[in-house]
Formats: structure tokens, C-alpha cells, sequence
């Protein structure tokens, strides 16, 4: 009796599946490079102008002048230019170098949050920690940094909104797209140190840490249309984000684990620059202060929204340099 040849197995003996050579090298020197980038350290590829190489800033040269702060104030250049450490000493009776101002140029909740975390064993003696959230913090539509790229958590990664998820989690794999980005910059550090480690930043006699003053500051009386741009930048993609807002959660936490008390603070734009916001973005600035409110009732923080600069005894014309306070929104 014949066999049917269609449930014959005698056609796939010998059977080897076949890979490309070329596909194959191309595996292999993408794992090659992959091993190699995350073999160097990551010290050796933060350029000296980025907000890493702010924070290896106040790290080196601003933390050892204040061993046990009393106040601690985070976020980003709008506080970093609004608060003058010694005056607030002075004002409120306490010893020199008690108040110790933190920001970071156009620094995320994330980095403040690592700040903190990795110098915790000194800030820990704070008896306030004064985070000041501006209106794209909670937002993952504007760029998140370099840092939280790198450092992101996994499960942070899974849960971030569609736009960005599938991105960051081959970033958690492959990381050296992030890394090879920034290897222009490192070389230039190396060939250049001087020039690298020029951050254009000093802490002054009033233990404020400030960039020089802009060549080109904008006037006072600048109208709100000339914001439109930079508005438009930061409500780009507008989406706020519960993984963003978790960071504010885990600072809350960790401040009140060391006995210090957590308050959140959004100080105000010019007002100029406010009215560009609501103008274009009033829905979605609408809903982050929405955001926000909830978040801090959650937490059963302190919270302190200043709208336009009169609500803290300002006018536009204290905005020499930009938007924020003394200097760019953030």
C-alpha cells in the first residue's frame, strides 16, 4: 500500500533553517557595541553643560558650603533665580548657610528627586524642603532629560503614555543611543577640560547660584506674543502624566522619612507670559493645575500656586532677563 507523500517527513530531512550572514554580523556588532558603550563609565560621557553636569556642580562645589541645611528648595532655574539664600537666612533669624537653594536649569521633578536621594544622608537634616513644580512638570509631553532616559525604572517605562513607551523601553535596552549621543561632547571634554568644565555657573556671596546675565535680556514691557514660541515648546504633546506626578510622591515621602516637612510651591511667569499661556494653552495649563491641587491634597502637602507676579509683590518689570523670575520659565 503507497504512502500519501503529503504525511511523508522523508522532504524535511536535512531541513536547517537559514540565517543571513549579513544579518547576523549586524547582530553582532550592535550587541558588540552595546557591551563596549555600557563599559564606559558614565561620568566620562556627561557633557559639563547638562542638567547631569549641573547636579556633579552642586555636588562638588555648592554642597559642602551648607553641611546641615534647614530649607531646602528644588526645582528648576525659576526657584534656583527667585530665592536668595542669605536674605531668607537673614529674614528668617537663622545661622549662615542654613538655607540651601537646589534648582536646576530647566530641571525636572526626577532630578530633584535624585538630587535629594543621593545626598540624603546631609539634606536629611532639613527641617523644609520647598519643591517648586512649574506648569510642564507634570507633563510628559516635554522632554524628560537625559537622566530619567537612563535611569528610568522599568516598571516606570511600561506605564509611561503611548507616545513614549515603546521608545523608552528600547532605551532600556539598548541604551547606547543615548549614550553615543552624547559622545560629541565628552570627546570635547577631553581634548578641551577648561572649556568643558566651564558651566557659565558660581555660587555668589549670597549663596545663589547664577548664570552671567543674558547678552539680549527682554524688555519689560515685552509683549505676550514674543512668548509664543517657548509656550509653545513646553504644552507641545501637553499630557499629564501619574509616572511624573509619582515623583513628587516619592520626594514627599522620603522628605517626611527624615522629619522634614514637604510643601509644593509654583511660582509665577511674567504676567505678559501668563497670558500668552492661557491665551493658546489655557485648557491644558487648566488641567495641571487641576493635577496638581489633587496631588497635593493627596499627599497632604502645603501648596502654594502663585498665578501672576502681584500675588507676590511683583510686576513684569522685575523680568529683565525672560518669562521666569529674574530669568528664563524654567
Amino acid at each position: 500500500m503507497c504512502r500519501s507523500s503529503i504525511f511523508s517527513f522523508e522532504h524535511f530531512a536535512g531541513f536547517q533553517p537559514r540565517f543571513p550572514a549579513t544579518l547576523l554580523a549586524v547582530a553582532a556588532a550592535i550587541a558588540v557595541l552595546e557591551f563596549g558603550v555600557r563599559l564606559v563609565p558614565e561620568e566620562r560621557l556627561i557633557p559639563a553643560r547638562s542638567r547631569q553636569g549641573e547636579i556633579g556642580f552642586m555636588e562638588r562645589e555648592v554642597l559642602p558650603r551648607f553641611p546641615a541645611p534647614q530649607a531646602v528648595l528644588l526645582g528648576s532655574s525659576r526657584v534656583r533665580r527667585a530665592v536668595v539664600p542669605r536674605l531668607l537666612d537673614e529674614q528668617l533669624n537663622l545661622p549662615p548657610n542654613s538655607t540651601l537653594n537646589a534648582g536646576l536649569a530647566s530641571g525636572r521633578v526626577y532630578e530633584a528627586l535624585y538630587l535629594y536621594e543621593r545626598n540624603r544622608a546631609q539634606l536629611k537634616t532639613a527641617r523644609l524642603v520647598i519643591l517648586n513644580v512649574d506648569e510642564w512638570h507634570l507633563s510628559s509631553g516635554w522632554r524628560l532629560g537625559s537622566l530619567y532616559e537612563t535611569r528610568a525604572p522599568w516598571a516606570e517605562r511600561l506605564q509611561l503614555g503611548e507616545r513614549l513607551r515603546n521608545r523608552f523601553i528600547l532605551d532600556g535596552i539598548f541604551s547606547m543611543r543615548l549614550r553615543l549621543r552624547v559622545v560629541p561632547a565628552a570627546l570635547s571634554s577631553w581634548l578641551h577640560p577648561r572649556r568643558a568644565d566651564a558651566l557659565d555657573l558660581k555660587l555668589d556671596e549670597n549663596n545663589q547660584v547664577l548664570p552671567p546675565p543674558l547678552r539680549k535680556p527682554l524688555p519689560p514691557d515685552a509683549p505676550p506674543d514674543v512668548f509664543r514660541e517657548k509656550v509653545g515648546t513646553f504644552y507641545d504633546h501637553f499630557e499629564v502624566s501619574p509616572v511624573l506626578a509619582g515623583h513628587i510622591e516619592q520626594l514627599a515621602r522620603m522628605v517626611r522619612e527624615d522629619g522634614g516637612t514637604f510643601v509644593i510651591m509654583q511660582l509665577p511667569n511674567r504676567s505678559a507670559y501668563q497670558a500668552e499661556v492661557q491665551k493658546t494653552h489655557g485648557k491644558e495649563y487648566a488641567a495641571h493645575i487641576v493635577a496638581l491641587r489633587a496631588l497635593a491634597q493627596r499627599l497632604k502637602a502645603p501648596l502654594y500656586i502663585l498665578d501672576q507676579p502681584a500675588e507676590c509683590g511683583l510686576t513684569d518689570a522685575g523680568y529683565s532677563a525672560g518669562p521666569g523670575i529674574g530669568g528664563g520659565a524654567g
